[in-house]
């Protein structure tokens, strides 16, 4: 096994149990949308690999610990494949966080598009000090377009009932070809809405061909800044497209340009790329709406590839053989193991040993490569306030 000795000497500490100062928290798969570049969502439909699931209170109460819900700075109610305000249990879940930890910084991730205005109001007051960040792409002739399934109207009567009952809200507005006219008038919505901040999000999922493995981009390469879209029967209907203004692009693809002149293609670049573990800065963890930990959601997204997507290509799926070798999904289950020894056990041990790996074909996870690598940060360059 190849290894790069000046890594093995900064990543020699394992992660540490005592240590963790925030979680990532899926706590379901379920979502009211059919978001266009939701990982959740192929050829129009959601994904038939996807187990729909949640975590219940009772659940939370046995993977977080008063003594460990204490020692954390945040935690992020978000996840990869659902929309946190689908969970039966949501409202109480925070409810059992706030009470054990009342400086806890708590932010939920949402499209903002379901339950009544007391459920919001209800929310914003179990949520204390925390915020919500509502998912809103334009306005009400543009928004659907992307977050197929909501109502416009209905996301601010719940979002203004939020922040009428004195909740702390922002507006995340991802900027595409078809509404990067309305990002002004949206922000001037927002204040008097009474929304704390309007945050342009620049994606970097246009640019998913040239790195990532999807049956449902093939055949797109030759349409780099066009993302296609399927009809309920699975037909291509269209294409949703970049902004033409370059200020609401993510500059990723020009740091992409150069990589691949400079190593032949983004491969070669993961195959040796130093990776700076963003999820051991932040002292953070990930745990899914099964109840399953992991360093973070990129990692959590790749081990669930061959199921989820369909995907059999050996290098996408390093991560999942990795979780094989160190028992299997079972060891990383906190319904069945204490937290603490999943994040101070054999995956998590395994995950951080591999990055000192050397080539994609020699197990070197490609997640990790393609989201922390040292030279290459299309999550950091997706965000820019205005």
């Amino acid at each position: 096994m190849a290894q790069n000795p000046i890594w093995c000497l900064i990543f020699k500490m394992i992660y540490n149990f005592k240590n963790i100062r925030g979680v990532h928290l899926e706590v379901t798969t379920k979502c009211n949308a059919n978001c266009l570049m939701c990982g959740r969502n192929a050829f129009g439909v959601i994904r038939p690999g996807l187990q729909l699931t949640e975590l219940t209170l009772e659940d939370c109460k046995k993977i977080f610990s008063p003594a460990f819900l204490g020692q954390l700075t945040d935690i992020s109610i978000c996840g990869v494949y659902g929309d946190p305000i689908l969970a039966r249990d949501l409202l109480e879940i925070i409810e059992y966080i706030r009470c054990n930890n009342s400086n806890l910084e708590i932010d939920v991730y949402t499209n903002g598009g379901v339950h009544p205005v007391s459920w919001w109001e209800k929310l914003s007051r179990v949520l204390g000090n925390g915020k919500v960040i509502f998912g809103i792409d334009g306005l009400e002739d543009t928004n659907h377009i992307h977050r197929r399934g909501t109502v416009f109207p209905l996301i601010l009567k719940n979002a203004g009932a939020f922040i009428q009952a004195g909740g702390r809200a922002e507006w995340d507005f991802i900027v595409f070809k078809h509404n990067e006219h309305q990002v002004e008038q949206a922000r001037e919505l927002s204040k008097k809405l009474g929304f704390k901040d309007f945050q342009v999000k620049r994606t970097s999922r246009f640019y998913k061909v040239l790195y990532e493995q999807d049956p449902a981009l093939e055949g797109t390469s030759e349409e780099l800044g066009k993302y296609p879209v399927y009809d309920s029967n699975g037909q291509k209907s269209g294409y949703i497209e970049l902004p033409e203004n370059p200020y609401y692009r993510n500059d990723s693809l020009e740091t992409i340009k150069i990589l691949i002149k400079e190593y032949g293609s983004l491969i070669q670049y993961f195959d040796q790329a130093s990776i700076d573990c963003k999820a051991k800065q932040t002292k953070g963890i990930f745990v899914s709406a099964e109840g399953l930990v992991y360093p973070c959601c990129w990692v959590y997204q790749q081990v669930s590839y061959e199921a989820i997507y369909n995907v059999k290509d050996r290098f996408e799926l390093n991560e999942a053989n990795i979780l094989s070798d160190a028992g299997g999904i079972h060891q990383i289950s906190a319904k069945e193991h204490p937290l603490k020894d999943i994040v101070e056990g054999e995956f998590f041990k395994r995950i951080e040993e591999s990055w000192n790996i050397l080539g994609l074909a020699n197990g070197r996870p490609k997640a990790c490569a393609r989201a922390c690598g040292c030279r290459l940060d299309m999550h950091k360059r997706q965000h820019k306030k205005i």
